[in-house]
């Protein structure tokens, strides 16, 4: 009996997708398409910000605040400066126009010198914009003077002949916001810098310059060039911009200076607005 021969299975014809499997095939591989060609965007943005900032290199630092500064202590940095920024000041004919004495602010007696307390400031009543009784009083432990004094004085710091023009006052009163500016940048503790002008030839008095670091926060905060661009400043040499930023800050605080003793016997310095009773 011949053996039952039962023939191969044929093979199953490979499935064709349907239509929607077709569709969400198509729909797949578009979408990581997509996916991809988003990831090659960002990746050759990373690449082209890294190539930028590469060539650009590191950032220029910030301009330095004045291309000379003092350094040492804080009575080293007051002599430093005190003695650098007179130097570049001059009459007409070169010679130098003040020298500059720095020191804490006192009374000098035979005893020695005297401490001045305090600071007493006046309002200026003159444009009805303060009363009488709005006096201000500020320490004198954190206050740095300067006196200037006329380079060629025989006799008390008077300025030399024919230098009572209002250009060379403007003049003194650079040196005096440059001197205030310096202190009050490279000189820590120090709130106040008053700055005690030449006399006239005939002895007369030509005030004090009183600034504080909150008169002239702005301008500590940008190179000092930016506001006394002068590099020899001399009668005649200043601009009108020059000098209208330079009576803008020191007029309003020049004031008369008189030293008054106390009850208690301690000394302090009142500034008077110019033109009013002290």
């Amino acid at each position: 009996m011949a053996d039952d021969v039962t023939p191969a299975a044929a093979p199953e014809p490979p499935l064709v997708p349907g239509r929607q499997e077709r569709a969400r095939r198509s729909s797949y591989r578009f979408r990581f398409g997509v996916i991809y060609i988003l990831l090659a965007a960002v990746l050759g943005a990373g690449i082209g910000s890294f190539v930028v900032l590469a060539s650009q290199g590191e950032p220029a630092p910030e301009p330095a605040w004045s291309a000379w500064h003092p350094s040492g202590s804080r009575q080293a940095k007051v002599r430093q400066i005190a003695d650098h920024i007179p130097k570049a000041y001059k009459n007409e004919d070169g010679t130098q126009l003040t020298v500059s004495l720095a020191s804490s602010l006192a009374v000098p007696t035979e005893q020695g010198d005297v401490p001045v307390r305090a600071i007493v400031v006046r309002p200026d009543v003159s444009k009805g914009l303060a009363e009488e009784d709005d006096i201000a009083t500020y320490s004198g432990n954190d206050v740095v003077s300067f006196g200037l004094c006329g380079a060629d004085s025989k006799q008390q710091c008077e300025l030399a002949k024919g230098v009572s023009s209002p250009e060379r006052f403007t003049l003194l009163r650079r040196q005096a916001l440059e001197l205030s500016l310096y202190t009050l940048k490279y000189v820590d503790d120090v709130d106040s810098v008053i700055v005690f002008m030449p006399p006239s030839q005939k002895g007369q008095s030509n005030g004090s310059v009183f600034l504080r670091r909150s008169d002239v926060e702005d301008e500590l905060q940008h190179p000092i060039s930016s506001l006394l661009p002068t590099k020899r400043p001399r009668v005649g040499a200043l601009s009108s911009l020059e000098e209208g930023q330079i009576i803008r800050l020191t007029e309003p605080r020049t004031y008369a200076a008189q030293v008054q003793p106390l009850p208690d016997g301690n000394l302090v310095l009142v500034l008077t607005p110019p033109n009013q009773p002290s």
